[in-house]
């Protein structure tokens, strides 16, 4: 069946290239660290194909021919270079990972800032649980590259072409004839590697279905619970992981196969080295300590072909989480997805304070090019300091009105003003500087009451904060429940009433002094007691304020200046309260229907 969670949005297939074009601008931040593991590497092979040399030599010079002080030099040289190797191998592992740790902290940070700039849009698509694995799995699993993916294959690459230049050194012929069979056992094994890439990225989609999933019935634990849909949501759950679990069983099989292919390509080797070794060497044309030198080189050879190859399996791993990672902080900003941005008008702006007069001007908008407008032809004027009631059955477009109003989607240009400037014109950041807004389910953090109100803002004291609250009425509940602005508060505000958290919002509202206000549904859950106070809350915040205030209880709007009626995106009706009555038209049945629900 398919679903929302069956299709990952993150479609790109990122190689080699690309993955160090993403990774090299966070390398340069690093160039000493990132040359510093370069050299160790080398120091790291080149001293590593000195020990059978040096083996070779103390059997031709010092047993062959008893040359006791050019055995003991030999010996000791063995001594010096493995105490070399020893601390290259440190370097190499320890700056490496220095290294890695770093990138991999400059781009969780670049993620997490730049998943708070995308558009609204991009949340729609994209499950909360699936942005969450890319933060966590998918970045977590690009630290792998450095560990396991750059560290291991470059080391060990170096390494290998170390020890083909140290067997050619000694004979091109029997080098080329001990690897002969080579390219056939590192074919094999790449298309099998290639197989566990494919098999790895259908995996990370449905970790990213299962990821989804589960955060979504986490969410909704409530609902689930309540109309017994928990045996069904375990069986669909159990679909979900039983596929991950196939694409995972597909590349353990796969995986399997390479351990053996290496075991026989090594027996192969070792036996083509013995063999055609042992015919120079009888020949007289090769020295039985050089002899001892090309084998234990081309027993070497094994080592590193096979851990490159094993690597690059979980190499594979990384370049699908890689890809991830890199299309998401590729995802175009709010402001990226803005036709226009001037900042000239921001100026305007800038240089005279905000009145806050709202200006539609025949705005017509639709989400995307094959869905319907969702409002057509809104014309209308707001002026500064006046309130504008938006009402209308649930789709009639009041929410799109709003999400308008704060950019959180680009309506057409010059459609949509404030002060007379284009609203496409003023930078988010600034807009959002004046526009305010209480949700019907206003959002806690979790914190003190105090950082819930001023949102960590050094800008608003603590002085300030109290005076909001005194002014919304909050201050007086606090007292009577024997708590203050310091008391701590659970995620989403789970230890507080709907009514304290409104009450909340409506006092980070006078902290932060927005010049327009929204009120969206703002008494939508609240019990008649909570109702009261935050009807008295409304008018202290709406004061000198431009307000648009979207409500099903008209007892919440009568006293606005203005009362818009939309239906189906259109204007229907506007008017004051007692004029839409007296009319007796949309406003008139629409105030009915609320009554009668």
């Amino acid at each position: 069946m398919k679903d929302f969670m069956s299709e990952d949005q993150i479609k790109a297939n990122i190689g080699l290239k690309q993955l160090g074009k993403g990774l090299w601008p966070y390398c340069k931040r690093h160039l000493g660290l990132f040359f510093a593991a370069i050299f160790s590497v080398l120091i790291l092979a080149l001293a590593s194909r000195l020990l059978p040399t040096l083996i070779g030599q103390a059997i031709d010079q010092g047993i062959g021919k008893q040359d006791y002080q050019a055995l003991k030099a030999a010996a000791i040289a063995f001594l010096v270079i493995e105490v070399i190797l020893t601390i290259a191998q440190y370097a190499r592992i320890y700056l490496f990972l220095k290294l890695g740790n770093r990138v991999l902290f400059y781009i969780r940070e670049d993620l997490v800032r730049h998943l708070q700039t995308l558009p609204i849009q991009y949340f729609n698509k994209n499950p909360i649980g699936r942005i969450v694995t890319r933060l966590s799995n998918d970045t977590s699993t690009l630290g792998e590259v450095f560990s396991e993916g750059v560290i291991a294959i470059f080391t060990e690459f170096i390494v290998l072409i170390s020890i083909l230049v140290a067997m050619l050194m000694i004979s091109v012929k029997l080098t080329l004839s001990v690897l002969a069979l080579a390219p056939i056992f590192i074919w094999i094994s790449y298309r099998v590697s290639e197989e566990i890439k494919v098999i790895l990225r259908d995996a990370k989609k449905k970790l990213s279905m299962l990821n989804s999933y589960v955060a979504e019935n986490l969410n909704g634990v409530k609902v689930i619970q309540l109309y017994n849909r928990v045996e069904r949501n375990r069986e669909r759950f159990s679909f979900i992981s039983q596929e991950y679990r196939d694409e995972q069983m597909k590349s353990i099989k796969r995986y399997a196969l390479l351990q053996p292919t290496m075991n026989l390509f090594n027996a192969v080797t070792i036996t083509g080295a013995l063999y055609f070794g042992g015919l120079a060497g009888a020949e007289g044309s090769l020295a039985l300590g050089t002899l001892v030198a090309f084998i234990m080189h081309a027993q070497d050879v094994i080592r590193p072909l096979r851990t490159i190859l094993e690597k690059y399996q979980q190499f594979q791993n990384s370049l699908t989480s890689a890809e991830r990672v890199f299309q998401l902080l590729d995802e175009k900003s709010e402001d990226e997805n803005s036709a226009v941005e001037t900042s000239q008008p921001t100026q305007q702006i800038a240089d005279h304070p905000v009145n806050g007069e709202i200006r539609f001007d025949d705005l017509s908008f639709q989400y995307e090019s094959h869905l319907p407008m969702v409002l057509k032809n809104i014309s209308l004027t707001v002026p500064a300091g006046k309130s504008l009631a938006i009402v209308g059955r649930t789709g009639s477009g009041k929410s799109t009105l709003i999400n308008l109003l704060q950019r959180f989607y680009n309506s057409p240009e010059k459609s949509l003003f404030i002060d007379n400037v284009p609203i496409e014109q003023i930078p988010r950041p600034i807009l959002r500087q004046y526009v305010g807004v209480v949700q019907q389910d206003s959002f806690i953090f979790r914190g003190t009451i105090r950082d819930n109100i001023s949102l960590g803002d050094v800008r608003i004291t603590s002085a300030q904060v109290e005076e909001a609250c005194r002014k919304v009425g909050y201050f007086d509940l606090l007292q009577r429940s024997h708590r203050g602005l310091d008391t701590f508060l659970e995620e989403r505000g789970a230890n507080i009433s709907v009514g304290e958290r409104q009450l909340i919002a409506f006092a980070r509202i006078l902290a932060f002094q927005p010049q327009i206000l929204i009120l969206d549904e703002a008494t939508a859950n609240i019990d008649s007691e909570s109702e009261k106070i935050i009807q008295e809350a409304t008018k202290e915040i709406t004061k000198g304020r431009t307000s648009l205030i979207i409500a099903h209880r008209l007892s919440t709007i009568e006293d606005c200046d203005l009362i818009l009626v939309l239906d189906q995106g259109q204007i229907r009706e506007v008017g004051t309260h007692k004029e839409l009555t007296e009319k007796k038209g949309y406003y008139y049945r629409y105030g009915n229907e609320c009554i009668e629900g």
